[in-house]
């Protein structure tokens, strides 16, 4: 979801990418939507940015689906300002996928975990907190959910919370996986290339992260040619 809206992006987006590769481990198929990579001159002016208006978003989403058909589950991943682009991609999202798995995770979904039901209705879910493990979780209980080998909302499933609103809900509780080592690396690759071919992942790596030239609060003299952000 797009960040910093008024700067070119910098930070791709590593959550999503790390739980792409833990997931391919055991036979998904991921797909990568980044809305935040997007940005365009503003009309009239020369080096003031804006990102994608939401007609252009659903289009877009649109060819992701045209290219990679429906989608069992789709997950958000964003901060606390991203609330609105979720509310918009949540809608659009059961408009054209009505059966899928809607899920939101990441910084705005571990602020508010339940209640973000109330403002987003078309969620299933909601993961809060490390989703690395918590990942592979749901994706167990959505294949035996599919294969009808569980009563998926009772009391024996801790994730279930009840029906609000006319929909089954959930709360998945990540936590800290014991085994850093044994964790992936992001799936960059994922991020090569759009739809239409644009690139990017090398857009990300052509935009300084700090230095005289990145548009934010690095106060360092330098300059950056390439580089690329990471957790450690």
């Amino acid at each position: 979801m797009p960040l910093r809206e008024s700067a070119m992006p910098n930070t791709p987006p590593q959550g999503p990418a790390l739980l792409a590769s833990r997931i391919r481990e055991y036979g998904a198929n991921p797909v990568i939507l980044d809305l935040n990579s997007y940005r365009f001159i503003k009309e009239n002016t020369k080096d003031e940015y804006r990102v994608l208006t939401f007609d252009e978003a659903e289009k877009l989403f649109l060819q992701y689906l045209t290219k990679y058909g429906d989608q069992d589950v789709i997950a958000f991943s964003g901060m606390i300002t991203t609330l609105r682009w979720q509310e918009f991609i949540a809608k659009i999202s059961r408009k054209y996928q009505p059966k899928t798995f809607l899920l939101s995770g990441g910084g705005l979904a571990t602020q508010l975990k339940a209640g973000l039901f109330q403002w987003i209705n078309e969620l299933d879910a909601v993961a809060h907190s490390e989703g690395d493990d918590i990942i592979l979780l749901i994706g167990k209980h959505l294949i035996e959910k599919k294969n009808n080998n569980i009563n998926f909302n009772n009391s024996s499933n801790p994730y279930f919370i009840g029906n609000i609103n006319g929909i089954d809900r959930y709360v998945y509780a990540g936590d800290r996986p014991k085994d850093l080592e044994r964790l992936p690396f992001a799936a960059w690759d994922l991020l090569e290339t759009d739809v239409n071919g644009n690139e990017i992942f090398e857009k990300y790596i052509r935009t300084p992260v700090w230095g005289a030239d990145a548009n934010n609060s690095s106060a360092a003299p330098f300059k950056m040619k390439r580089s690329l952000t990471t957790v450690s």
